[in-house]
């Protein structure tokens, strides 16, 4: 019995430029909610609210990437998976509007985020921030000898890799953390840094990846589809995802819930686990 063929290769290049494509429209379709001044709002059982601008998004993404992979899977917060996931074959992970309640409190902290998995590694991602005066859309592409992140579709700078500060000593810089973590957990009185809230992962993995922020703290847990197209995009600017223990986070679209995590450039990273008393 014959083996079948192997998967052709991905043209990443071309899947970079479809997928920038993409988001820039998924935004649109959030801003076009955002205009009419009222939404419909419904609710997951569980998981919180969910607005006709969660499903627009995500039907456009649906309709504009799956054709892209032939046979791709596809794992989306707001859609049913119609297929089982295979490891190691290419698979779509969607989170059409992260930071939905911020969206409802009006709150520009919000944003689509979309990764590509293959070969169960994150090749490629992109992160769209609707809420501006036009929309932004950052992508990353990660594979064996290229990092490239983009913004609208220039290169953006790779992350300061110093992390120290004028005597010497490890400096995470600026920390972002949830809202949750600011206004109700207070982590800005118990942290010996300079401490600000953003809504949703991707913009705050966004913050990381621009070096807006130091350091973006999760305390965890979240979802894969929260945070693939951020981290695509800060892998690709230089940056990493640790542990709490210092150990890589690796996503899978295999595991939906990840640890709590730090997300900045390597030295801030471990910068900050060790202000935390973790040895790395």
């Amino acid at each position: 019995m014959t083996s079948p063929p192997p998967p052709p290769a991905l043209d990443l290049d071309t899947l970079r430029d479809a997928l920038e494509a993409a988001v820039h429209d998924a935004c649109e379709a959030i801003r076009t909610v955002m205009r009419r001044g009222s939404v419909r709002v419904g609710h997951k059982w569980g998981e919180g609210p969910v607005t006709e601008a969660d499903h627009a998004a995500d039907e456009i993404l649906h309709r504009r990437l799956t054709p892209l992979i032939t046979g791709a899977h596809w794992l989306s917060e707001e859609s049913e998976q119609e297929h089982p996931l295979v490891p190691g074959e290419p698979t779509w992970v969607i989170d059409p509007l992260d930071g939905t309640r911020e969206f409802l409190r009006g709150l520009p902290e919000f944003g689509v985020s979309v990764g590509l998995f293959a070969e169960d590694r994150l090749v490629l991602g992109a992160a769209g921030l609707p809420a501006g005066e036009e929309p932004v859309v950052y992508s990353g592409l990660v594979t064996d000898g290229r990092s490239e992140a983009r913004v609208d579709g220039v290169w953006l700078p790779t992350l300061d890799g110093s992390g120290v500060d004028a005597d010497g000593e490890g400096d995470p810089g600026r920390i972002v953390v949830s809202r949750w973590d600011y206004e109700h957990r207070r982590l800005q009185h118990r942290l010996p840094f300079d401490v600000y809230p953003l809504g949703s992962a991707v913009v705050k993995l966004v913050h990381a990846a621009t070096g807006e922020a130091g350091v973006y703290l999760s305390t965890g847990p979240r979802s894969v589809w929260d945070a693939a197209g951020g981290a695509a995009v800060l892998a690709a600017a230089g940056g990493v995802i640790l542990q709490t223990n210092g150990q890589p986070l690796h996503l899978s679209p295999q595991q939906e819930r990840i640890p709590p995590f730090v997300a900045g450039a390597p030295a801030r990273a471990t910068a900050l686990l060790r202000s935390l008393g973790v040895e790395v």
